[in-house]
């Protein structure tokens, strides 16, 4: 089932300063329970427009690739939703009337009815539980948003890949980098990469002599094979898109596991520890001494 869920606007512009992450996070179950992977998650917010009036835009649209469990105490809840970044879109928020979307979601046909009667006010209160929207109702804002600009903050980010190995190679070539690259982010976000450049660098030399520079994938294991330190960290909210430099957002792995996991954009789950993949391949971490699994009853 196709899903319509409030977002805050303070969230959605910290999701764009920090790096669109092209998910979503919930303490509601449904997010994951009432979804499927290819069905979509529409995301739509509030401003006060000049005039002090407000309107509703929607400000997302998720079509779901995958659904994973956040590492223990995640502030915005154990439930997290990827899009496809090859379908999902970020709208851009301005206070042109037409994009008002208040007549659209009041009338908009929901599993549950319509929320026709409702004021701009209680609408809002009445979506704070995440609906359920009918096909008729996801065509609706198909049709709604074809005519919505794109928010271009959201695609201005730079390849993670890179950037990880940026991270642990050359600070000029890295400052260089997100300059160019990376320009979708807030100044504060480039100020906050660049200032945490030293103490990543600690993190990944930590992360190595953890696990003596084994891949917590497979356990190829470069330094008793070859006398070779070859293991990279991963970010698994990547640090491009929001995610925090911290251990328990790293994991280490060996190139090949790195490059793939990029390539398909795998995401990973903290209550099973495990690589999602988009055909469906789900890979376990056989080596772990530093994340703890998240519990969902």
């Amino acid at each position: 089932m196709n899903l319509l869920a409030y977002w805050k606007l303070s969230n959605y512009r910290r999701d764009l300063d920090q790096g669109a992450g092209f998910n979503f996070n919930s303490k509601q179950l449904r997010l994951h329970s009432a979804i499927n992977i290819g069905e979509t998650l529409w995301l739509f917010t509030r401003i006060i427009d000049r005039s002090g009036l407000p309107q509703l835009k929607i400000a997302a649209k998720l079509v779901v690739r995958s659904k994973t469990i956040n590492p223990p105490g995640y502030k915005y809840g154990p439930y997290r939703l990827w899009g496809n970044l090859s379908e999902s879109a970020y709208f851009r928020i301005d206070e042109d009337p037409k994009s008002d979307a208040f007549d659209v979601l009041k009338f908009l046909p929901l599993d549950s009815g319509t929320l026709a009667g409702t004021d701009r006010t209680s609408l809002l209160h009445a979506c704070q539980t995440i609906r359920g929207i009918s096909p008729d109702g996801h065509a609706i804002l198909e049709e709604f948003t074809k005519h919505l600009a794109l928010e271009m903050r959201a695609y201005k980010v730079a390849d993670e890949l890179r950037l990880e190995k940026l991270y642990q190679q050359d600070l000029p070539q890295f400052e260089s980098f997100l300059r160019e690259e990376h320009t979708g982010v807030s100044p504060e976000r480039q100020r906050e990469l660049t200032n945490t450049y030293s103490r990543n660098r600690q993190l990944v030399s930590d992360l190595i002599e953890v696990y003596s520079g084994r891949c917590q994938l497979c356990g190829f294991d470069p330094p008793t094979l070859y006398s070779v330190q070859a293991a990279e960290a991963h970010h698994i909210v990547y640090r491009s898109r929001g995610g925090e430099d911290a251990l328990d957002n790293l994991v280490l792995l060996c190139p090949n596991h790195h490059t793939v996991i990029h390539k398909c954009d795998a995401t990973f789950d903290y209550q099973r520890l495990n690589f999602c993949f988009p055909n469906g391949r789900v890979e376990p971490l056989c080596i772990n001494q530093h994340l703890e699994p998240r519990s969902v009853a």
